[in-house]
């Protein structure tokens, strides 16, 4: 009863405040990169990973966004639990964001093979104004000449499902700002609804086809891909972004330690007119965990 009463009060939480303003910037390499949304999606595969992403967005766009993401997480079998921590840096013209994050999930193993873990995370978020990379009219008085900072305490939800070869998932971004609160240095909640599913097409080829919903007020964006898997080794990928973009990814494990992922995102419709692209990169390294071995009491260690 208390885990329906939890999930109830977080799925509430996502959808009780509007949204609008300002909103996050969505990855291409969205299906590996969800923990930059959700706090419940840290993987556990024995291995401590560190992930480092840059992504160039819109080029051609005058002063257009640059992101560059640093998280190392960890997953603690033992406890049904998992940390991780994200350095986020990002500048758009003379808008500057950074933030530094630590998230915490908890598994529950239910029957049969299905797990429900939930996350939370908390993050310092500073936002910044360099007004002096501003132009104004000659009438425009009282505008500061320097730059203005604000500081803010940030929280993330989160829930995500596993079975099998299914993921799906649920998040709520920013959840103490709501949309009458917002300022261009608070952004507003901002929610996201997502699944996919893998599937062996043949003893060498997997096949992952995958639905996302996102949401800040008025802008809501759905992403439709599918991403097909080699031998476990290569994967290339395609993303439609509705209205916006048109998505190629593709990557490659070059050893079961280390991963390289890029993706180039098109545009589409009347936008492609605007930019030339964005480009994203992802490396991926997993720093994998001595496991304890018990030695059995007939032999003693000299």
């Amino acid at each position: 009863m208390k885990l329906i009463k939890l999930t109830g009060f977080l799925i509430l939480i996502f959808w009780v405040n509007g949204v609008f303003g300002q909103t996050d910037l969505l990855y291409s390499t969205m299906g590996m990169n969800r923990f930059t949304f959700n706090p419940a999606a840290i993987e556990n595969n024995g291995s401590i990973n560190i992930r480092l992403d840059g992504r160039l967005q819109w080029l051609g766009f005058p002063d257009a966004p640059q992101v560059q993401i640093l998280n190392v997480s960890n997953f603690f079998d033992p406890k049904n639990m998992g940390l991780s921590a994200t350095i986020y840096n990002q500048s758009t013209g003379a808008e500057k964001q950074q933030s530094f994050r630590l998230s915490y999930a908890y598994a529950l193993n239910l029957n049969n093979g299905h797990e429900l873990v939930f996350g939370l995370s908390a993050a310092v978020l500073l936002r910044k104004l360099d007004f002096s990379k501003l132009t104004f009219g000659k009438n425009e008085q009282g505008i500061p000449l320097s730059d203005e900072r604000q500081i803010h305490p940030d929280f993330d939800l989160g829930l995500e499902y596993h079975y099998r070869g299914i993921v799906a998932g649920i998040a709520a971004n920013h959840i103490t700002t709501s949309a009458k609160r917002a300022t261009v240095y608070k952004i507003p909640i901002q929610y996201h609804i997502y699944g996919k599913y893998l599937f062996n097409l043949n003893s060498e080829v997997t096949l992952q086809p995958g639905l996302a919903y996102h949401q800040s007020n008025s802008v809501r964006v759905i992403d439709i891909s599918v991403d097909a898997f080699l031998r476990n080794t290569i994967n290339v990928g395609l993303v439609y972004r509705t209205s916006t973009s048109l998505i190629l990814r593709a990557g490659i494990q070059l050893n079961p330690d280390f991963e390289i992922h890029y993706a180039y995102d098109l545009g589409a419709g009347s936008f492609i007119r605007y930019n030339m692209g964005s480009h994203e990169i992802m490396l991926l390294w997993r720093l994998r965990k001595k496991t304890s071995v018990l030695n059995s009491p007939r032999f003693i260690d000299d």
